[in-house]
């Protein structure tokens, strides 16, 4: 019996630690300010917003935890605190974090090459391919443009993916300035799974959520059996529709992670108590201290609230996965996410041990990162602003100004005449970066394929196309521009996201088209 005790005091002590992180369910439903709830109720309403989940955590404690709404647009099923939302790009903090741990085990080093750990990685930049390291990947300080459409929809691995990084032309020089890029994160999580001899996927459940108490995140939507699943939404004007989850498998380190905001509430308590949990430290005060560290500033945002200087704060920096700001003179660490169909804001005050995350389950919400805000001026004491009043009135005047310019847009395409028969359209379209696209003729109208994913062809106005996509594509209606000669022949279509559009040459056409110039070797 005596040789037992040791063994079954090592026991409670460990039950004990972990059951010292969970959350008081009964404290976590009472309202945090004075009318919190109605606020956030009325909020949701206002913006048209499905379904919403808040937690909020104080001094190492989840003070509120709760959902507002319902899971889709169309169903009755209430969300609450255990609800599974995407994350998005909030996801990029776990990388970051990952690799924390990695560097504090000795197995990684911030300003590591990437090619140490992937040897096959190139950038097209022939310096940036040279010097580019773990912690440019992690900073978007390579420089190179974001092609989003490279991964987005392309139905392509993670690993082909990172080999298409090598056509991707930089918009800024290496380590110039702030170019946010998901890629890279992709790159970085990459990296971390080979130098941790597993995968990402793998390392942040064993490393992460299992230490955490993090019990029904996910590092994806495949394979998801949990019931209790918010459906994403997009929003054209005042119709809410629904969509399957956003695939970002082939993308998973930069924003794939599913996630609930009882889970995320241990997340914050996690980072607030600077890499230790139930009295253990998962990753040393040092390497966590430079995720939080500025590494560059930042002249736009991504997620959330952006990172434009605004009224209420007077710097933006990125430090690895978070963004590092002053808030009315406070700290702030937060990072946003916007998958196609869901927004999350996770934000915190550190020198204040405080703590918010908003998700919910509609595509470019604003609300999440106001919500944010909100908490963040009744934990400072700060005079009170209308922040969801008044963004939902900026929003209607600048609806009001894209509906005016639509019916411009509609006129020109009422009139439009067709340059050339259709079937002058038809072929296969190739690109280094966004592979192959084909264009085919179905009953009368022609079909733009890529990937799994094909949709419709309208005739618009002069050489444009608008593209119609279905519920189960990552976009919505876009517009393909094709490349015509004076000769009436197609050779090419620009494909892309505004700023960064490629033509995409046409198999066995003359004329230009196509990604000039050569990668790195």
């Amino acid at each position: 019996m005596r040789t037992r005790r040791p063994a079954i005091l090592s026991s409670f002590i460990a039950v004990s630690a972990i059951a010292a992180f969970v959350p008081n369910a009964a404290a976590q439903s009472r309202e945090p300010y004075p009318g919190f709830d109605a606020y956030v109720a009325k909020a949701i309403q206002t913006w048209k917003i499905p379904g919403l989940s808040v937690a909020i955590v104080r001094n190492d404690s989840v003070i509120y935890a709760k959902g507002f709404g319902v899971i889709a647009a169309r169903s009755s099923t209430p969300v609450n605190e255990k609800t599974l939302f995407e994350i998005g790009s909030s996801s990029k903090a776990f990388t970051a974090t990952l690799i924390a741990m990695l560097v504090t085990d000795g197995k990684m080093r911030w300003d590591d090459r990437l090619t140490t750990y992937l040897p096959d990685f190139r950038m097209y930049d022939p310096v940036a391919n040279e010097e580019v390291t773990i912690r440019d990947a992690l900073t978007h300080r390579s420089g190179i443009a974001r092609g989003e459409l490279a991964w987005l929809g392309s139905g392509i691995s993670r690993d082909e993916v990172l080999h298409r990084v090598r056509f991707l032309k930089p918009e800024a020089s290496f380590r110039s300035h702030y170019s946010y890029q998901n890629m890279m994160f992709l790159a970085a999580g990459q990296a971390a799974g080979k130098a941790g001899g597993s995968s990402w996927d793998q390392l942040v459940r064993e490393r992460i959520f299992q230490p955490l108490g993090m019990t029904s995140t996910v590092t994806t939507y495949r394979g998801l059996v949990n019931a209790n699943v918010a459906v994403p939404n997009g929003m054209d004007h005042d119709t809410a529709f629904a969509k399957p989850p956003f695939d970002a498998e082939n993308i998973a380190p930069a924003g794939a992670i599913m996630s609930s905001a009882a889970d995320m509430a241990q997340w914050l308590r996690f980072q607030l108590n600077d890499g230790v949990v139930g009295g253990k430290r998962l990753v040393s005060s040092a390497a966590l201290r430079e995720t939080h560290t500025p590494q560059i500033l930042m002249t736009g945002g991504e997620g959330g609230r952006g990172g434009a200087i605004d009224s209420v704060k007077r710097f933006s920096s990125y430090g690895m996965g978070w963004m590092v700001e002053d808030y009315r003179n406070a700290l702030s660490w937060q990072h946003g996410g916007n998958t196609l169909g869901m927004t999350a804001a996770v934000g915190m005050l550190p020198e204040k041990k405080v703590g918010v995350v908003v998700l919910s389950n509609m595509q470019g919400a604003q609300l999440p990162g106001l919500i944010e805000r909100y908490v963040f001026d009744r934990e400072l004491g700060a005079p009170m602003k209308e922040w969801s009043g008044e963004a939902y009135t900026r929003m209607l005047n600048q609806r009001k100004r894209a509906d005016s310019l639509e019916q411009v847009q509609l006129a020109g395409h009422a009139a439009a005449q067709l340059p050339v028969p259709l079937s002058a359209f038809v072929g296969t379209y190739a690109d280094s970066l966004y592979g192959e696209m084909t264009v085919s003729l179905k009953d009368g109208h022609l079909d733009l394929a890529r990937g799994d994913i094909h949709g419709p062809l309208e005739y618009w106005n002069a050489n444009n196309f608008r593209w119609h996509l279905p519920l189960t594509a990552p976009t919505g209606p876009t517009y393909i521009k094709f490349e015509i000669t004076p000769e009436n022949t197609v050779t090419g279509l620009y494909f892309g996201l505004a700023g960064d559009v490629t033509l995409l040459g046409r198999k066995g056409a003359t004329g230009r088209g196509g990604r000039g110039g050569a990668p790195a070797p």
